[in-house]
């Protein structure tokens, strides 16, 4: 499986990455046992990058894949914590869930906020670089459906990492269009930021023109790796 390197980091991941939202209980619901085999298959097919959140509530069987394979993948979770002392108790929730001492990569979870969320969540930032540079957190990011938070991250020099929502349709897209998110994560791109993509398949409503999709997806010359919800082996 193609790998790459996530921006000016040093993190190697799988191009397709392992998105863990749909099986938790916002969605599809499984339970820990059929998405830890799930997540399981996944390590053991050769996919080295699993993207989860506090919300998502999918850190056990995360955990439990990673005991039975054996296998650490690169894990970036998020939170939508604004303050320092809740950044710093998401993180040991993360820390702890899944069993593991340090995090690749931790966003701040800002999906359709607007870019005044690193003035908003200014302590949490902070908690996230001081955890950075302890080590414990290796990469600093944001998740966002919005343009203008992407265009703000590709100026700032604490964020390592995008997770950009883009699609051929453009559909979920917050402040702005399809094409003003292309040239905002470019702008990342030459910045040095890691990007990795999300929601390529609208978040789901696109299935059925799923290759056309893929195909708009990997041929950005912008991105590292392509997040894909899975519920299934």
């Amino acid at each position: 499986m193609k790998k790459n390197i996530l921006g000016n980091t040093g993190i190697e991941v799988t191009e397709l990455c392992f998105g863990a939202l749909p099986m938790g209980p916002l969605q599809k619901d499984l339970s820990v046992e059929e998405s830890a085999e799930i997540v399981a298959y996944a390590l053991k097919s050769g996919i080295t990058f699993v993207d989860t959140a506090q919300m998502y509530k999918t850190y056990s069987p995360i955990k439990a894949a990673i005991k039975e394979t054996g296998i650490r993948p690169v894990i970036a979770t998020k939170s939508t914590a604004a303050s320092y002392e809740e950044m710093e108790e998401a993180m040991e929730e993360a820390l702890d869930e899944m069993g593991i001492d340090y995090i690749d990569i931790f966003h701040l979870h800002a999906a359709k906020v607007n870019p005044d969320v690193f003035d908003i969540r200014k302590g949490a930032l902070q908690c996230l670089l001081d955890y950075k540079s302890k080590g414990i957190i290796k990469a600093v990011g944001i998740s966002t459906h919005n343009v203008k938070v992407v265009e703000a991250a590709a100026e700032r020099q604490d964020i390592d990492i995008v997770f950009p929502l883009i699609n051929k349709a453009g559909r979920g897209i917050v402040g702005g269009t399809e094409e003003e998110m292309r040239a905002a994560i470019s702008m990342c791109r030459q910045n040095g930021k890691g990007i990795y993509l999300m929601k390529v398949l609208g978040g789901g409503t696109l299935l059925d023109e799923y290759s056309e999709c893929m195909e708009y997806a990997r041929n950005l010359d912008c991105y590292d790796s392509i997040a894909v919800g899975m519920v299934s082996k």
